[in-house]
Parts: C-alpha cells; structure tokens; sequence
C-alpha cells in the first residue's frame, strides 16, 4: 500500500501553497496532488517520496496530518488505460471512494492512487487480475 498525506486547509486563498512551500523548502518531493473542499475546509491530498520526512517537516509547522493507506496501480497510459484498470473494479466490486493519478516522465504509463474500502480484500482481487501494484515511492 502506498501511503497518503492529508493536510487540513482552510478554505481561503494562499492555504494550499502553505503545507507545499514548507515541504519543498525541506527538500520533499510530492508526487502526486490533490485537494477537495468543503465549507470551511480543505483536505489536501499528497504522496510523497519520503512520506515519514513530509509528516515530521508538516507537523513541525503546525499542521493537521493524517495518514491514509491507499491502493496504487499501474496502468498504461494510453487511451482506454484506466477504463481497463476501472472494469476489473468493476467486475470485482471494489467500492472506490476517490483517486486521483501520478504520470511518470516516460508518460509510458501512470500510477493510479485508490482510497477503497476493504483495501486488503481490494489488494487480493486485484493481485487475482495481475494488476501491477506499486507498494512504495
């Protein structure tokens, strides 16, 4: 499982650049964003390489972190790539509640982040499909 950094933002202007400021100006590379929003709040997704190092550096400025175990998956990225990956969801009935990507430099394929429930049943379903799982970045 790949895990998920959530950063509690106010919803105003300049709080998302905040958490990713500090994070940069520590040196840790984000590799894949992503933010939602309610009335008075934000959530600020992210996967970082040195997730314990972005949790330290987060925390040490005083924000509200929050670790999330997620399901990342390979898959190509070409036209039809993720309806592919999305239909052996499908077929297994794996309920997703949101993702969201990162596309490598080669642009050869893309790494698919999953917030599922039941991830451990979703991971051996998956792994059931040959699906190419990423554990770490």
């Amino acid at each position: 499982m790949v895990k998920q950094i959530s950063v509690l933002i106010e919803t105003k202007p300049g709080q998302a650049y905040k958490p990713i400021k500090v994070l940069g100006e520590a040196g840790v590379d984000i590799c894949a964003v992503s933010i939602g929003d309610a009335s008075d709040f934000g959530i600020l997704r992210l996967i970082a390489r040195d997730c314990d190092k972005a949790v330290n550096v987060l925390k040490a400025e005083g924000f509200t972190v929050n670790l999330t175990d997620l399901i990342g998956a390979v898959v190509q990225n070409e036209p039809g790539g993720l309806s592919s990956l999305l239909a052996v969801f499908e077929e297994e009935k794996i309920s997703i509640e949101y993702f969201y990507s990162f596309i490598s430099r080669k642009h050869e394929e893309a790494i698919m982040f999953f917030k599922v429930e039941e991830a451990s049943a979703a991971l051996d379903k998956l792994k059931k499909h040959k699906v190419v799982l990423v554990e770490t970045f």
